[in-house]
């Protein structure tokens, strides 16, 4: 059989999108469940790996969005068990949040576009080992990962946030950008951001474009990581207590 990776979708404004064909191709079936339409979100990791997808609201948000809670006590026991987990954007926060980091909101400028990210000490890491020194990212968020949790390891930062990807332990990666986006999907969120930020409208359209202009990059760095995730979660449906060597160069 093959392995199941857990997809929780916060937004439904914010969805695989590129990485459904991508992680599917590298042997990997997924299972949605969307607590934006009331599904309910699993405490305990029973599947073979774990994405957590972005969305418009902020990590910190519980009052509004209480499934927020389950979000993290399932990150927390996915940890505890070495289960791969990835956090993407919101997601990336929520990893951070739910391991001990900070998480602030509105803090310092938006980070919307086509964003090179310089990788530390990736060389051995199960997800960026074939990343290089650098990879070119798209990035939409309007808050900062302002603490890892203690013992990340450190492995992206761009110009304005340090903190663009960790990992914890040996399998939970949180991201600050948007490997799955597609431009197409990219563009609805600029839209967005332009209707709720009129006087910022000529920023954000030169950076849907310059996005545009460099999607071929940004996709080919985008699908390594995606084939790598699922490289991850096949090695741990194999063998457990061994994921991460399985899983290796």
């Amino acid at each position: 059989m093959r392995p199941t990776v857990l997809v929780v979708q916060p937004d439904p404004r914010v969805g695989l999108d590129r990485f459904e064909a991508w992680l599917r191709q590298s042997g990997v079936d997924l299972d949605v469940v969307r607590p934006c339409d009331d599904e309910v979100v699993p405490v305990v990791a029973e599947h073979d790996g774990i994405i957590v997808l972005g969305g418009y609201m902020n990590a910190l948000d519980d009052e509004h969005y209480p499934w927020l809670t389950n979000i993290r006590a399932l990150i927390r026991d996915a940890a505890a068990t070495d289960v791969p987990t990835l956090g993407i954007c919101l997601g990336g926060q929520l990893v951070a949040e739910a391991l001990g980091g900070q998480v602030t909101v509105g803090d310092g400028p938006s980070e919307i576009g086509a964003v090179r990210l310089d990788l530390t000490d990736t060389d051995d890491d199960p997800l960026f080992c074939e990343s290089g020194p650098s990879i070119l990212v798209a990035e939409h968020h309007y808050d900062r990962i302002a603490r890892l949790p203690d013992g990340a390891r450190l492995l992206a930062s761009s110009d304005r946030y340090e903190n663009q990807a960790f990992r914890v332990g040996r399998a939970v990666w949180g991201v600050q950008f948007h490997p799955e986006v597609s431009p197409g999907r990219f563009e609805r969120w600029v839209a967005d951001s332009r209707a709720a930020a009129p006087d910022d409208a000529d920023r954000l359209t030169a950076a849907f474009a310059d996005l545009v202009a460099h999607d071929a990059l940004i996709e080919s760095g985008s699908a390594i990581l995606a084939r790598r995730f699922a490289d991850v979660v096949r090695a741990h449906r194999r063998t457990p207590a061994a994921a991460m060597i399985g899983a290796e160069r």
